[in-house]
Order: structure tokens, then C-alpha cells, then sequence
């Protein structure tokens, strides 16, 4: 009798057990699927967003080309051809002046034809909605061949007449194939057994299109909206298998081993689903490049520990790569990345937990030091301000500056963002006086003008009112920069006519029967012991249209990481003095 209730007994406490862990898997395992569902959506949407970021490009260099010149680009074809090597889903790249096709590469490209876009009933909503607001829209899908259909991708050019207004030039425009510009996004939700649905408005429209789906779409999905070229773009989201459970876990009652067996699948099933959650709660928190919290994991993790210990003193700290952008566009954006990804690892190592470490974004990083003081802080920033930080370019290494501005919580930001926001003023007055610096906030910094960072370098010597010219100082003294001034004071148009005409050397701007004595007397200045590199010289120089014209040269040899030596000349033209 004794021996049946402890049986009995222990069968109704296994099946209870086994039933409750059961009920509890099937509650959480739609919850969970829900989510990852939903943050799939979510990751694939801004995936598609970097695709079309991708495509846009195309447009944007055109367009910034033409509003720049005003005119027609002069290797369209040697251009296009270049662009579509690397984007294989773009079917063609077309110029439309006033709305009519007059350029399209390739040639022979299925379906396109030269005409009036505007004449096109079924394509003028869209056209005037993007000429009217400047934003570049994205139109289709719409059949080109049998092989494919196309969506296309206009972007609006503006350039300015002679009263100095913006007028409409135009539009530059690809045409993308679907699917293959899906391609990617789909491989990857198929790969995670996710079936999806991929639509679209047209611009200005609340009516959603199919443009690409799964054979067999279960319903009701989880759906991420964005926009993008003037369209509503939703990204929906199903488990390929459907919203239902796996196939009933098999169960046998009478041995308590399967029990015990059953029981470890069951737990062994829950810890991986939860596993899953959390490496996509992680993937969506992470930076891809660096490996760094994103803007969102690090202020997730930053308030956590705020609501946690509001009492307890902070560091917010802001960091930016000083000339980021003259890296980018002397090395390439590979290189870029390859100094955003090294200095990611240095921060790591000289913060590490429980410092939280994460990137803003571009070139911008960020750190919380919880439980420090102002001057810690600055004996930790000042070290690692100190250090050669490098990049690789080929074989060789380059060494590269930061600039860091940090504020402490609570007595100058009592939040996150106001912690930040005063860390981020300290980080541009860095900016102002000179950059490679390190900065405590005051509130004195909130009356510094920031104005001037607006102001590129480049475009300060292209419209500085002197002719300005940077060749090798070595070698065929080949030239590197000519400014406006100077271009027009030898009587040529652009650059190009320029460099036409000199031949793109030192040598030919000097009147032939003046250069020996002048290089002479350059060389004879520079290496005065007290002479800084300066010079100071006269000389005539034959302009394009004929022209003889008596030149005041002041310059200065410089020592260059890229170009080796290099004259930095400033030239004032003293034929009507």
C-alpha cells in the first residue's frame, strides 16, 4: 500500500512538474518568438536602409557633380561604368536634364528608353513630388523584361542661376533590379528561417505595394516601417514554420529516467530560446564595425547604472578622430574603418570594465567612468591623449591625433544628456583651440562660437582672395594644388585647363628664359640657416591667352607624411602695381 502512494505520488508530482514546465514553454515560446521576429524586422529593415544608402550614392556623386559644374558630367560613361562594378543589382544609371533621358549607361539596357519622364502619366505624381520637395524618391516596381522588373531611384539636382537662386536642373537616376537588390536581406531572413514580405508606398501615398515575398507568409507578422526616398517601406516578419509550436514533445510517464530526460530537453530548449533573445538584444545594442556598444546599447547601459547609483560621482567623456575626414578622402574609407576599428581596441584596453565604452557614430566615441573623479578621470584621459595612436595604409603606419572634452555628474550634467551635452561642448572647444587636447567643462565653454568649424579648410583656399599653389619641391616638381585665383590668373577656366597648359609642373609656370636663375634663388633662400624654409622671388609668366605678367612668389618648403618636401607658394600678381 505504502509503496503504491510513494508511486502514485511520484507520478502526479512528475507529470505536475512536467505539465507547468510545458505551460510555462508554450507561454514564452510565442513571446519569444514575437520578439525575434520583431528585432529581426528591425536589424533587416536598417540593413535595406544601408542597401538603398548604398544605391543613393550613385545619384548623390552625380548630382553633387553637376550642381558643382552645372553641367553634364564630362566622363558619364567612364563614371557609370566604375559605379555599377561594384553595385551588380543597379541595371542602368541614367541623366534626365528637365525630366528627358538623354544619357544612360549601359547603352543597350533592357527597357530604357531616352524620353520625357513627364509625359509619363504613371510616373509624374512621383517626379513632381520629388522636383518640388528636393528629397530623392524611389519609385516601382515596374517591368523592364521578362527577367526582371525594376524600381527606380531618382535624386532631384538643383544648381544656381546667375541671381544666385536655386533652380531645377534635373534628375540623376538608377534603375535597380529586383530581386538582386534584395538580394542579401532575403538570403539572410531565409537563413533564419524567416518568411517576409517586402513593400512599398509610392511618394506621397498611404497604399502599400508587394514588391518582393516569401512563397507562404504566415500571419499576423511583425512589421518595421521606415522611409526612404520619399516612400513608406515595411519590412513583415513570420516564422517560416508559422506561429505554432514544434512538433508535441514525445513523453512516456511510467519511467522516470524519459521523465528525467524529457525534463533536460525541455530545460535545454528554454535556455536556448533564451540564448537567441539575447543575441539579438545584443546584436541590436552592438556596433558592427568596432564591436562597441552602438548609440543605444551605451545609453541603455548608462542609465542602468544612473537609476542604479544616482549619488555616486561620474565621468561622461566625448572623443572624435581630429581630420577624420582628410583620412577617409587621402586613404580611402577602408582605411577609415581600419583607424575607427584601432582606436575601438585601444579604448577597450585602457578602459575596460567597469568603464562603458561605445561609438556615436562616424568618428565620435564615448565612455562613462562610474565612480571617479574629475581628476582621475583627467590623468586617465591626458595618458591615453599621449599615446601614438596609428592606422595602416599599405605597409606603412601613420600616426593620427584625438580630441576629448569630458564633464563630471552630478555637478555639471545631473542626466545622461545633460552629462553628455556639457561633455560634447568641452570636446569642440578642444576643436577650437587647436584640436589633440584634452578638456574639463566649464560653463564659460557654452559662450565659445562654434561658427568656425563650418568653415572647411578647402574652401577657404579655393575662394581665398590670393593664388595659391602647392607643388613637390623634388623630383618633376609636380603640382598638387592650385586654388581659383590662381587658375584664373594664368587666364584658364578649371583645373583642368590648367594643369593642361602648365603641363601640371613648377617648371612651366616660370617664363622659360627666367626659371634657372629663379629656382637658384629659391633654393639659395630656403637654406639659409634662419630663413624657416621661406622665400620671396620675381619672376614673369606667360598666361594662356599670351599674356606676360610680373609675379611677386612667397613661399615656404614644408616637410609632408604623404608628399614628402613641398612648396606652399603664395603668388600676387604686380603687372598693374
Amino acid at each position: 500500500m505504502r509503496r503504491n502512494i510513494i508511486t502514485t505520488a511520484v507520478f502526479l508530482i512528475g507529470i505536475t512538474v512536467y505539465l507547468a514546465l510545458l505551460g510555462h514553454i508554450v507561454q514564452n515560446q510565442s513571446v519569444m518568438q514575437r520578439e525575434e521576429c520583431a528585432q529581426a524586422a528591425k536589424i533587416y529593415a536598417d540593413e535595406l536602409e544601408k542597401d538603398f544608402g548604398t544605391s543613393l550614392s550613385v545619384t548623390e556623386t552625380l548630382a553633387y557633380m553637376i550642381a558643382d559644374t552645372g553641367e553634364l558630367p564630362q566622363h558619364f560613361t567612364e563614371l557609370a561604368k566604375e559605379m555599377l562594378a561594384t553595385r551588380p543589382y543597379v541595371a542602368s544609371i541614367q541623366l534626365a536634364p528637365q525630366g528627358r533621358v538623354t544619357d544612360i549607361y549601359p547603352e543597350d539596357a533592357a527597357g530604357m528608353g531616352k524620353v520625357d519622364l513627364f509625359s509619363l502619366e504613371d510616373r509624374l505624381g512621383s517626379l513632381v513630388y520629388s522636383r518640388d520637395t528636393g528629397i530623392a524618391t524611389m519609385q516601382g516596381p515596374f517591368q523592364v523584361t521578362d527577367d526582371y522588373t525594376a524600381i527606380a531611384m531618382r535624386q532631384p539636382v538643383y544648381r544656381e542661376n546667375a541671381a544666385g537662386q536655386k533652380e531645377f536642373w534635373g534628375f540623376t537616376i538608377a534603375v535597380l533590379k529586383v530581386p538582386d537588390v534584395f538580394e542579401e536581406t532575403v538570403q539572410s531572413l531565409e537563413a533564419t528561417h524567416h518568411a517576409y514580405r517586402i513593400s512599398k508606398t509610392s511618394p506621397g501615398q498611404d497604399t502599400y505595394q508587394v514588391i518582393l515575398a516569401s512563397d507562404d507568409l504566415p500571419e499576423p507578422t511583425e512589421a518595421q516601417v521606415f522611409t526612404y526616398g520619399g516612400c513608406k517601406w515595411k519590412l513583415d516578419v513570420a516564422p517560416a514554420w508559422g506561429w505554432r509550436m514544434p512538433p508535441p514533445l514525445a513523453i512516456t510517464l511510467s519511467v522516470g529516467l524519459i521523465l528525467v530526460f524529457l525534463v533536460t530537453f525541455l530545460t535545454h530548449a528554454l535556455l536556448h530560446l533564451q540564448d537567441r533573445r539575447r543575441y539579438l538584444r545584443q546584436l541590436a545594442d552592438t556596433d558592427a564595425l568596432t564591436g562597441l556598444n552602438n548609440r543605444q546599447g551605451f545609453d541603455t547601459a548608462v542609465d542602468a547604472y544612473l537609476d542604479k547609483f544616482p549619488k555616486i560621482g561620474a565621468i561622461g567623456v566625448m572623443i572624435d578622430i581630429d581630420d577624420f575626414k582628410r583620412i577617409n578622402d587621402l586613404y580611402s574609407h577602408d582605411t577609415g574603418d581600419e583607424a575607427l576599428r584601432s582606436l575601438a581596441n585601444d579604448l577597450r584596453e585602457a578602459f575596460p570594465a567597469p568603464a562603458i565604452v561605445g561609438r556615436n557614430g562616424g568618428d565620435e566615441f564615448c565612455i562613462f567612468l562610474p565612480d571617479c573623479t574629475a581628476g582621475e578621470a583627467r590623468f586617465l584621459l591626458q595618458r591615453f591623449s599621449a599615446r601614438d595612436l596609428t592606422f595602416t595604409y599599405g605597409d606603412q603606419q601613420h600616426a593620427y591625433t584625438i580630441s576629448i572634452g569630458y564633464a563630471t555628474y552630478p555637478s555639471q550634467g545631473i542626466s545622461r544628456t545633460d552629462l553628455f551635452r556639457c561633455a560634447d561642448a568641452a570636446l569642440y572647444a578642444v576643436k577650437l583651440h587647436g584640436k589633440h587636447g584634452v578638456r574639463l567643462y566649464a560653463p564659460s565653454i557654452a559662450k565659445e562660437d562654434r561658427s568656425q568649424l563650418a568653415f572647411g579648410l578647402k574652401d577657404i583656399i579655393m575662394h581665398f582672395p590670393g593664388a595659391i599653389l602647392i607643388y613637390k619641391a623634388t623630383g618633376k616638381e609636380e603640382i598638387l594644388f592650385a586654388n581659383n585665383e590662381l587658375i584664373r590668373l594664368f587666364d584658364c577656366q578649371t583645373l583642368e585647363e590648367f594643369q593642361q597648359y602648365t603641363g601640371g609642373t613648377f617648371r612651366s609656370i616660370v617664363h622659360p628664359e627666367e626659371y634657372e636663375a629663379v629656382e637658384q634663388s629659391i633654393w639659395e633662400q630656403v637654406q639659409q640657416p634662419n630663413s624657416d624654409g621661406n622665400d620671396a622671388v620675381r619672376y614673369r609668366i606667360i598666361t594662356k591667352s599670351g599674356q606676360v605678367k610680373c609675379i611677386l612668389d612667397k613661399g615656404r618648403l614644408v616637410e609632408t607624411d604623404v608628399y614628402g618636401k613641398v612648396f606652399y607658394v603664395l603668388m600676387i600678381d604686380e603687372s598693374n602695381w
